[in-house]
């Protein structure tokens, strides 16, 4: 499986990415809030989310930040694992710009409350997050891509997915590349977007 990505602006062209070109942007069938960009994968159940928010103080370190950020996308039902974390660097922002990156998996809870046999449920749902501190600018960027693993659709055969083991699975795999693509192409074009400060100079 390759997906094919061209460039995307988002926020107005504030920011630039190349996302997949088989996924739709959201807005343009419901309101999306300002601060997110949403595209859907139109023949399957992934989706991208690209978040500008206020820059988290608390807690104090990045990577705690960074497992907020995660935290914060489970729902309070759900149980949530990171399998994975990372530092990284992307090639458009400042060398000393604080990037991350985690592997996690939310799971819903135990089926005692109608979740048996509900059409759709997904049986975990993969989450690569990726956190950019921009710390001049009071401001962070989040990009989540969000892989529901559903029986019946798409789902990975029987033991092609085992996350202790390093097994990611088809939809995974190709979630990193997706992931892998935006972080080559990353740029922000308007740095007003974060209203105020200016970037430094890319290394």
């Amino acid at each position: 499986m390759t997906t094919t990505c061209k460039p995307t602006e988002l926020f107005g062209g504030a920011i630039t990415a190349n996302l997949p070109d088989g996924y739709a942007d959201v807005s343009n069938i419901r309101e999306v809030p300002d601060h997110q960009e949403i595209y859907l994968d139109a023949s399957g159940f992934s989706s991208i989310i690209i978040e500008v928010a206020e820059r988290v103080s608390q807690p104090a370190t990045d990577e705690e930040a960074l497992k907020f950020h995660f935290q914060d996308i489970v729902d309070e039902h759900d149980m949530g694992r990171i399998w994975h974390t990372e530092v990284v660097q992307l090639p458009h922002f400042p060398a000393d710009t604080p990037c991350y990156t985690l592997l996690g998996t939310t799971t819903l809870p135990p089926a005692t409350n109608g979740n048996v046999n509900r059409p759709l449920t997904p049986t975990f749902t993969a989450i690569i997050l990726t956190l950019i501190r921009l710390v001049p600018q009071s401001t962070d960027i989040v990009v989540t891509i969000n892989i529901p693993h559903i029986p019946g659709h798409q789902e990975p055969s029987n033991g092609e997915v085992d996350f202790e083991e390093g097994k990611l699975g088809s939809l995974v795999e190709e979630g990193m590349r997706i992931r892998d693509e935006i972080w080559r192409t990353l740029e922000v074009r308007d740095w007003g977007l974060f209203g105020g400060g200016e970037a430094g100079e890319v290394a």
